[in-house]
């Protein structure tokens, strides 16, 4: 016995002398953890601070984050129920602005709602925002209103004066009654005519743009995208038809202090949003999705799934327990002793790290899981040495005696393979490490203190053993185990061609819980970017210059898109035809009857009040026509003020050519300023946060030509994206979304390697400590090479892929399956020291390991069987899995070849055989 074994037991006998004393200081202790815990413990669920700051991506990451708040969006996806029909653009808006409306009256869980983009800023135009593809096409379709312009903005020669008429509204109404009409031109006569009879039922008042007088740019609007709209192609390819989605961008109230708080933010914005779309059912399908979503989405899922693992965790083990301990009192007290030590472990998460994160709220399986193997350990050797002894301190000297060491071994082998993630820049798996190396480390010493001192005061009622058969016969000698060796040896050969599929995932989106909406609904947006940040315009053209090209690059957006269209634009002006604007000739009063003539005859033209015609009306033509009589109508009434509706008619000639002047220069535009655009469009385009006065911060914004939840693509697009970059002098970093999640998966992968490498060099390091001899350390890690590869066969098997979720489960076997080999060699040395300690079949030591095992798949195995979020449910799975492989390897290689090597013993040894005890009966009595 060493000196560190004789000061532990030392300890514990002062524990069982004063068991009182130990469960008051335990208990004043446990109520100081909980109530500090409760006080200062904090819970997040920031996804943010999963990763350090100090490493210089994410650092980038978080402060364009932070500059640009519109990556917090969350987004409203409205969907056409048939993607084969196209839902009217009426439609589209009616059910935006609802949803809309709903949105703003909730103060409390929404800090704003952005529908769309206004249109209206006239010296930004929207043409200025549109893909330089796509300006040629929108330049020619704004030739299409020079006739109109010079209708209305020209003066007329006398010839056409006569014709038609002196006053524009007269010629644009009688030169519409020499052709015939096409859509836009229905559209735009029953449009004017409803604003003329708007204007002269409130003559008084000027006419005003979108109210009586027609928006030309949104009067002729093909889609919801030309109105402002976020209306976007769907990005997942697998959606055939192609088709777009509706967006509305809601930005919520943070509530970030509990794991599920924002999850009920985010139930009532849902709420909300589907009780507005219930009128629009048979039309469109409605959902949110987006980072806020998404991750409220996971907290509720994993927050649920844990708490229903937990329980059924702790209600199996407290079975297997009795059952194997034979004892309802010894599977108390192991449950009361890990709910103490579970208690302190809260003390110790508040005081080392503060708050508990998405992935350190699963510390509770890792404690049920591991924490209890320690404590049935030494439930275990009481239960066998309280059968032999009966003096407390006779009982507790011996357990910890035999079981002290490979426990002590085992814990601060499993706990230091958590800590060491501490060493990693993974925040998340650092913090979920300290809490659990720590809790861990608190189950030992609740088991050195809490479970003995119960059980001094309270014994367990156990059947002594005959002090005949107290230690028992050797079992029979046979050489038919090393077949088990043999077999286990075999099934590994066989199973590495299964090995060889157990392929690494890194498609993080295949880590959520598939059934949710919100997951189902974010690969039909595009929002993994690539991000270039600068207050240098000049460098920023640089840089999209030089990555334009790329054949993974789709687009670019950015301020300069708009610099650039304006340029084209004025280059281009002198192809569309000069206008020599005129004041509009005033409508007198005796002008009304003439232009209500005119006004009824292109009724007539439009839609014919014969009976004779067999073809159905055009709706649309009837209603023009409709809004034409009743205009007519209006101005010839004998009742009406002449004089008035003449002065407000020439009103609305002047409104409508102060809109077309605008919307020539349009054609002409000046050189965009940041300040002259929109605020939802300039907070996308730049940001003012913490920069210095007149230094915006630019943003250039990278598209990818594939789909970048392949990792594949994902890296093809990065690299090539820094690549071109780096090539240029002093140029600023790329980050955004793709880089953020390329980078952090790259360090996460490393993070797991060293996390592994660390474990296995710490175990080997712990192992030869405790047993200072290579050859047997060598043996007793034995168990994870034979264990693991199994594991990894099986996931081939059973088509289960590493993961970012799953793959730190195997630093966390290495720290919690080396334990069986431990065990084994230490029962090994047991019966070589003292021979009357005879290592048979199904022997307590034997039992106590099955039931650890029994315990840790268990846990895991409830973990993997109740989530539903598919990473934490495949780190159950490996966890369940990885421990049964070990274990049996312990059993069916370590064991057979340990209890063989025994066997061998006793035959080249006389000597060593079993003493009878017949005569020392009364030791430790």
């Amino acid at each position: 016995m060493g000196f560190v074994q004789r000061r532990l037991l030392k300890h514990i006998l002062l524990v069982v002398a004063r068991p009182k004393l130990t469960l008051g200081l335990a208990a004043l202790l446990l109520a100081v953890c909980v109530a500090y815990a409760a006080h200062r413990l904090t819970v997040s669920s920031d996804q943010n601070k999963l990763f350090s700051p100090k490493v210089k991506f994410f650092h980038d990451w978080l402060e364009f984050d932070r500059k640009f708040p519109e990556n917090q969006a969350i987004y409203v996806v409205i969907e056409p129920l048939d993607w084969k029909s196209k839902p009217s653009l009426d439609q589209w808006v009616e059910i935006n602005k609802r949803i809309t409306g709903r949105l703003t009256r909730m103060p409390d869980q929404v800090a704003s709602v952005i529908p769309s983009i206004p249109m209206n800023s006239p010296k930004a135009p929207p043409i200025l925002f549109s893909n330089p593809s796509d300006l040629p096409e929108e330049f020619n379709q704004l030739k299409q209103f020079a006739p109109l312009i010079q209708l209305w903005g020209e003066k007329p020669s006398a010839v056409t004066s006569g014709l038609l008429g002196a006053a524009p509204m007269e010629r644009f109404i009688a030169g519409l009654s020499l052709a015939e009409p096409d859509a836009k031109t229905l559209k735009l006569t029953q449009a004017m005519a409803d604003g003329w009879l708007a204007t002269i039922e409130n003559p008084n008042a000027l006419p005003v743009l979108h109210n009586q007088v027609p928006d030309l740019m949104t009067l002729w609007a093909d889609s919801p995208e030309q109105l402002g709209y976020f209306y976007v192609p769907d990005a997942d390819p697998r959606d055939q038809p192609a088709h777009n989605l509706m967006l509305i961008r809601v930005f919520e109230k943070e509530n970030r202090s509990g794991l599920t708080t924002e999850a009920d933010t985010i139930d009532a914005i849902r709420n909300a949003v589907t009780e507005e779309a219930k009128p629009f059912a048979n039309q469109f399908t409605i959902g949110l999705t987006g980072r806020p979503v998404l991750d409220a989405d996971e907290d509720r899922t994993t927050d649920r799934d844990g708490k229903r693992a937990e329980i059924l965790a702790l209600t199996v083990v407290f079975l297997g327990l009795v059952i194997f301990l034979r004892s309802i009192w010894l599977a108390v007290v192991a449950e009361v002793s890990l709910a103490v030590a579970i208690g302190w472990t809260f003390g110790w998460a508040t005081i080392s790290v503060g708050q508990l994160n998405l992935l350190s709220t699963v510390f509770l399986i890792a404690l049920i899981g591991i924490g209890m193997d320690y404590l049935i350990q030494i439930l275990a050797a009481y239960r066998r040495e309280a059968r032999r002894y009966v003096r407390p301190q006779a009982v507790w000297s011996r357990v910890f005696r035999f079981v002290g060491p490979p426990v002590n071994t085992a814990c601060f082998g499993a706990a230091g393979a958590f800590l060491v993630s501490a060493l990693t820049d993974f925040k998340g798996a650092a913090e979920l490490g300290i809490i659990a190396g720590g809790g861990l480390l608190l189950c030992l010493l609740s088991g050195y203190t809490v479970l003995p001192a119960l059980l001094v005061l309270f014994p367990a009622k156990l059947e002594p053993h005959p002090a005949s058969e107290r230690y028992g016969a050797a079992p029979p000698r046979t050489g038919r185990r090393l077949l088990l060796p043999v077999v286990w040896m075999i099934l590994l050969l066989a199973g590495i061609p299964y090995a060889m599929r157990a392929e690494f995932n890194p498609n993080l989106l295949d880590l959520q819980a598939p059934n949710l909406p919100s997951v189902q609904l974010v690969r039909k947006l595009q929002t993994w970017e690539a991000v270039v940040l600068s207050d240098d315009l000049d460098m920023l053209r640089k840089v999209r210059d030089a990555v334009q090209p790329a054949p993974t690059v789709a687009s670019t957006d950015s301020f300069l898109t708009a610099i650039d269209n304006a340029a084209w634009l004025r280059t281009h002006a002198s192809e569309f035809p000069k206008i020599d604007w005129t004041e509009p000739t005033k409508i007198r009063p005796t002008d009304l009857t003439a232009l209500a003539g005119k006004a009824r005859a292109l009724a007539n033209h439009l839609n014919p009040e014969s009976k004779s015609t067999t073809s159905s009306p055009d709706p649309i033509a009837a209603q023009a026509a409709g809004s034409l009589r009743k205009f007519a109508d209006a101005i010839t009434d004998p009742k009406a003020n002449a004089e008035k509706i003449a002065q407000a008619l020439s009103a609305f000639q002047d409104t409508f050519v102060g809109e077309l002047k605008q919307l020539l220069a349009i054609i002409n535009p000046p050189t965009p300023k940041l300040e002259d655009i929109p605020p939802t469009l300039r907070e996308h385009l730049a940001s003012t946060i913490d920069q210095p006065l007149g230094k915006p911060l630019y943003a250039l914004y990278i598209e990818p030509a594939k789909d970048l939840w392949q990792r594949e693509n994902l890296s093809q697009f990065m690299q090539d994206v820094e690549g071109r970059v780096a090539s240029i002098p002093n140029a600023p970093p790329v980050t955004g979304i793709a880089s953020d999640i390329y980078h952090s998966t790259a360090s996460i992968e490393r993070a797991f390697y060293q996390a592994t490498a660390y474990a296995l060099i710490l175990i080997v390091v712990l192992v030869f400590i405790d047993l200072r001899n290579v050859k047997e350390t060598l043996i007793a890690v034995s168990v994870l090479a034979l264990g693991l590869p199994m594991l990894v066969a099986l996931m081939g098997l059973m088509h289960v892929s590493w993961n970012f979720a799953n793959f730190f489960g195997l630093p966390i076997l290495i720290g919690a399956g080396h334990e069986y080999g431990v065990f084994m060699m230490h029962r090994y040395k047991e019966a070589i020291h003292d021979p009357r300690r005879v290592w048979r079949r199904w022997d307590p030591a034997d039992r106590a390991l099955f039931l650890c095992a029994f315990v840790t798949c268990s846990s895991f195995g409830f973990f993997w069987l109740m989530s539903n979020h598919l990473g934490l449910k495949s780190l159950g799975l490996v966890m369940a899995v990885g421990t049964l492989c070990i274990y049996l390897a312990a059993i069916v290689v370590v064991r057979a070849l340990l209890t063989w090597k025994l066997e061998r013993r006793r035959s080249a040894e006389p000597g060593f055989e079993v003493v009878s005890v017949t005569n020392r009966s009364n030791e430790g009595g």
